[in-house]
């Protein structure tokens, strides 16, 4: 039978832009080091939590970058999530190869040792999660990296028990690329600018109180 239509709230966009929906999110500046060329950046956003014990998780790499040799090499990366800042490095590191450009130095990133991986970490990111490769597998052209968390660190009060705090850290929460009115050459990259005023908060367990007792 014929597939009914939707209703008239709803409006139909495509596959490329469901990914909107999900915004805003924190895009990680992926780092990772060679012996030859030493460290080096990417944008990433296909990341996710993979896993709770021990806590994991899956980064997705394409065969076609610098990032997945090194990674195919050494094992380790670093999962920085940036400020706001650090908007000129999330748009450099994701159109520019590491064989051609030493990102970090053309960008003046400042760094600091990991403490567990032979991987810098980036001293003004709101974090950095230092990842061991447990396990990958192939799909389409890329490797999708599953990884134990070694060690993880944030700016100096960033974290409000285990909420991030917005008056002591600047993430940059990424809403996505388009082109802008009357620029029709250069994509803009937007982002969100989020304060202690944006943080609001929802007691869960109040709705569980209200369900049905069941068995």
């Amino acid at each position: 039978m014929p597939a009914a239509e939707p209703r008239a709230e709803l409006e139909e966009v495509s596959a490329h832009d469901s990914k909107s929906l999900f915004k805003p999110k924190v895009v990680s500046l992926v780092v990772t080091n060679s012996p030859e060329t030493g460290p080096n950046l990417m944008t990433a956003s296909w990341w996710m939590l993979a896993g709770y014990d021990p806590l994991r998780y899956q980064l997705a790499v394409s065969h076609k970058t610098y990032t997945h040799e090194i990674i195919e090499q050494s094992g380790e990366f670093v999962l920085a999530a940036p400020s706001t800042g650090m908007i000129d490095a999330l748009a450099v590191a994701g159109q520019v190869s590491g064989r051609d450009v030493d990102k970090l130095d053309y960008l003046d990133v400042e760094t600091v040792p990991g403490k567990h991986v032979d991987v810098p970490l980036l001293a003004d990111a709101v974090g950095n999660i230092e990842c061991s490769v447990l396990d990958s597998f192939t799909f389409e052209n890329c490797t999708y990296y599953f990884a134990e968390v070694e060690t993880a660190h944030v700016t100096r009060g960033g974290l409000d028990g285990r909420v991030l705090s917005l008056s002591d850290t600047d993430v940059l929460a990424y809403m996505g690329s388009d082109w802008a009115d009357g620029d029709e050459e250069t994509k803009s990259r937007y982002y969100a600018s989020l304060s202690d005023d944006d943080l609001r908060r929802y007691p869960g367990e109040r709705v569980q109180d209200d369900l049905p007792d069941g068995e």
